[in-house]
Formats: C-alpha cells, structure tokens, sequence
C-alpha cells in the first residue's frame, strides 16, 4: 500500500565526493511508507468526508405551484409564528434549524392566489410580509390575520420532513 504520509530515513553523505560536500549537496532522502501514517490519512479522510447528523424541520413542495409557507412552534409557555418561505415545484426549504423542541410543528401553506394548500383547524396569527410573531391570541387586535394552521405529529422527533401535495394525491 502507497500512502503520501511518510517517515523519513536518516541521511547519509556521500564522504567520497568532495564537490558535492562542498556545494551543499545531499543525495536524495529515501522514503518508507508506514502503517501508522497510512491510518492517520485514512482517518483524515472519512472525518473530511463524513458530516453530522442533521437535526431539522424540512418541508418539500411536490405540488404544482409555489407555496407560500409559515411555521408555528412551541415558544417556551407559548407558540410562535414565523413566516414566510417560498418553497417552489420540486424543492424543499428549512423553516427550522437544529431540534424540534416539541412533539408538534404547526404548518400553514398558500400558493400565490392566497387558496391553502394544507387544510388546518389550529388558529394562529400571520402578517402580511415576512414575520415572527410570538402569541396565537387577539391576532386582529394586534393587526394581524387569524389563519388556521395544519398540526403535524412529529411523535418527539428531533427532525421530520413533510411535504406538501396536490389535493386529492
């Protein structure tokens, strides 16, 4: 087995040739292989091409249209919303990074003519442009839309993925 890392062997001077003593010159060093540096690369190598395990919220779109997306989850002794992601055809997106915290994620999607896509029963607020807001409560007292949210049981996953399909698929 060839591996890049070496150990190298002691040098010696060629003692016959004065010129090349005189002009600094040494002889090529000879390089053996070792187990030991072969491991370490190999180690190097699957620690540079493996990555952590991933603990998120993903939601792939595999309807026809883009879907507008808002997420409510637990926020502590309440629930928060955050909003909005558009998750074009075919594609997936992030709404939350690292562990779910809860046993349940709260989902609420629209295409572009503002019809849902998913149908919900859980009353949560939402505004208009891009949003984090913490309470489900007097959502129009406070200037913002009442929208019912489709709850997903992620059974005390640390990660899930749902997608989002066309009705009746």
């Amino acid at each position: 087995m060839n591996c890049f890392v070496t150990r190298m062997t002691p040098q010696r001077f060629d003692r016959e040739d004065p010129q090349r003593l005189w002009l600094g010159i040494r002889p090529p060093r000879r390089v053996k292989p070792t187990l030991i540096s072969c491991a370490c690369l190999a180690f190097l190598i699957v620690g540079a091409v493996t990555k952590p395990a991933r603990a998120d919220l993903i939601v792939c779109n595999k309807t026809r249209v883009l879907a507008n997306l808002a997420v409510g989850s637990s926020a502590g002794a309440d629930f928060a919303t955050e909003g909005w992601w558009a998750v074009t055809p075919g594609s997936c997106v992030t709404p939350i990074h690292g562990p779910l915290t809860g046993r349940y994620v709260y989902l609420y999607a629209t295409d572009i003519n503002a019809v849902d896509i998913l149908r919900g029963s859980v009353s949560m607020c939402v505004d208009r442009g891009k949003f984090k807001i913490v309470g489900v409560d007097d959502c129009w007292r406070r200037g913002l839309q009442a929208v019912n949210f489709a709850e997903i049981d992620t059974g005390d996953a640390t990660d899930w993925t749902t997608f989002l399909t066309d009705a009746g698929k």
